[in-house]
């Protein structure tokens, strides 16, 4: 796992070994933007309620770097808030409410599968579901062989 904040990386470390699980589990500080890893390092890469979290402009970047230290091949999973659910009422005011207190709502749907698509991923899997009258997405990419970074 990677996060950006030290102190949730050594909050997490702790839950980790609390319950045994240092040998399996690997947390890094770092930067999404600048993975930390080599090129081709996973088979897999899941973010779940990440992607959200940041800034459009910021999202093909993260992508651009997930590809570069997945296999050829590998997947990458996504778990999101999503706006391809279309425009309900609910969604229109979560939205507002985004942009209204970024502080306190601080993601915001965003649209999943083709963000994959548009960084390269092929999709393989895709399905919507929601938690109360949160509209989600779940999305499996793969890191198409001879692909570019």
């Amino acid at each position: 796992g990677i996060d950006i904040s030290p102190k949730m990386v050594e909050i997490t470390n702790r839950k980790i070994k609390n319950r045994a699980l240092s040998d399996r589990i690997k947390l890094t500080c770092g930067d999404a933007i600048r993975l930390p890893y080599p090129y081709k390092k996973f088979d897999v890469v899941f973010l779940s309620f990440t992607l959200e979290l940041f800034d459009t402009p910021e999202i093909p970047k993260i992508l651009k770097e997930v590809r570069r230290v997945l296999k050829p091949d590998g997947r990458l999973g996504i778990v999101s808030l999503s706006k391809d659910n279309g425009k309900s009422l609910f969604l229109r005011l979560y939205e507002w409410a985004h942009k209204k207190f970024p502080k306190y709502i601080d993601c915001r749907p965003i649209f999943v599968a083709y963000s994959l698509e548009n960084a390269g991923f092929e999709i393989s899997y895709k399905n919507k579901a929601k938690i109360f009258l949160t509209p989600l997405e779940i999305v499996i990419g793969i890191n198409k062989s001879g692909t570019s970074y």
